[in-house]
């Protein structure tokens, strides 16, 4: 029997669309031990990308339960009471876009696991959840809905299905997985992954450069030409908040490109531009004209756009060099005398870290985000001594790679 507000569809999923049922939810889900969960939003079909559902499954008895909360129709922040650290543990799958997208809804996801990092740390290939559910379950599940957008309403059976796919069998491929990584002990490593994960996921964007210097292609235009595509993009992201769709639907990065050499300065001029032109691109043509115009009256962009990071010396450059030799050179020596992917015995993100130091003391290597206590504890002299060059490469991979 199912309350106002939900229906249970034959695929076994509950929606939830009502305060009161999303709290038998929260009371149900918080007190199973492990809850698995995947989110959607519309974010290829909206200038902001608006959470859209929450899938969560989890064990009562013999019965896998699973629920589709409809976060469009009901407040998700309920949720936060199992997602938070101090709730059961939650197991997604890549989920560096969920953490992302439940924050901006206010919900907190903490006490994560992540079935791609197992995998990746085990040393598999293809890390997909398709493909690891075919490999190591035999099961086969539906992608064909990966672009769907998913702030459209009702939600058919086909798409409850779809949704309900993504997490019904995680539970199962997390306890596989987790049964090797403890065969191999890395458990620890695994979890200090997942944390700097999260971490990473919360965390503001390290790039500071302005998106019109982000475009590939960019560092051969003129100065003209450059204060034209900051003033396109300018007028981009105008346009797409008005429209409600993402930058890239009003116009890609290669036409804002094209017209930023060209620089059309009347529609007659802007017509014959015909490459990335949508017909409704062109019917506010006037506007990308005026932009350009705006453009070449600035004549270049301001100078706090340019502003970047010294450039490292040639000796600084070499010594990094280097450093990542030794460094990677031992990690795959490392890998291959312990049988473990050379992520578990230095994840890349620590690497590049590490060949940036300045500081190379102990204390400085184990406040290297992601490396972890124990990771410290079993290779932390190596490291300094690899570091400040006191170690050699070691020779059969020496050899491997000056062959």
């Amino acid at each position: 029997m199912t309350s106002e507000g939900e229906t249970r569809p034959e695929q076994g999923a509950t929606v939830v669309t009502t305060r009161d049922e999303l709290a038998r939810v929260v009371t149900a889900a918080g007190a199973a031990p492990m809850v698995a969960i995947d989110a959607e939003g519309n974010g290829l079909f909206a200038y902001r990308a608006r959470l859209c559902t929450v899938q969560l499954a989890w064990q009562e008895g013999d019965e896998t339960r699973i629920v589709v909360v409809d976060t469009l129709a009901v407040d998700p922040s309920p949720l936060g009471a199992v997602f938070d650290r101090a709730g059961p543990i939650k197991v997604l799958h890549d989920f560096t876009f969920d953490v992302k997208l439940l924050a901006e809804a206010g919900v907190e996801l903490d006490n994560v696991r992540d079935t791609s990092v197992l995998a990746r740390m085990l040393g598999r290939k293809a890390t997909g959840l398709a493909s690891l559910l075919s490999s190591e379950l035999g099961i086969v599940v539906p992608k064909d809905l990966q672009q769907h957008d998913w702030s459209r309403r009702p939600l058919r059976p086909a798409e409850l299905a779809y949704l309900a796919s993504d997490v019904r069998h995680l539970a199962a491929l997390y306890d596989k997985l987790t049964l090797e990584a403890h065969a191999r002990d890395i458990e620890e490593e695994v979890l200090v992954e997942c944390t700097f994960k999260r971490e990473s996921a919360l965390a503001p964007p390290r790039e500071k450069r302005p998106a019109y210097l982000r475009i590939k292609g960019v560092d051969a235009l003129d100065a003209p030409s450059l204060a034209v595509l900051r003033r396109l993009v300018m007028e981009r992201e105008a346009m797409a908040e008005l429209w409600d769709v993402p930058p890239f639907k009003v116009a890609s990065n290669e036409t804002l490109l094209v017209l930023a050499q060209r620089k059309p300065l009347n529609m007659d001029e802007l017509r014959g531009v015909k490459r990335g032109i949508s017909p409704r691109l062109a019917d506010s043509g006037e506007r990308l004209v005026v932009a350009i115009a705006a453009g070449l009256a600035d004549g270049a962009v301001p100078a706090s756009d340019r502003t970047v990071e010294a450039r490292l010396d040639r000796a600084t450059m070499a010594a990094r060099r280097a450093r990542e030799k030794r460094l990677s050179a031992w990690r795959r020596a490392e890998a291959t005398a312990s049988g473990l992917d050379e992520q578990v015995v230095l994840p890349g993100h620590c690497l590049t870290e590490l060949i940036g130091l300045d500081d190379i003391e102990p204390r400085a290597i184990a406040e290297v985000r992601g490396i972890g206590a124990r990771r410290f504890a079993r290779h932390g002299a190596i490291l300094q001594a690899l570091l400040e060059g006191d170690l050699p490469v070691p020779a059969p991979v020496e050899a491997e790679i000056e062959a």
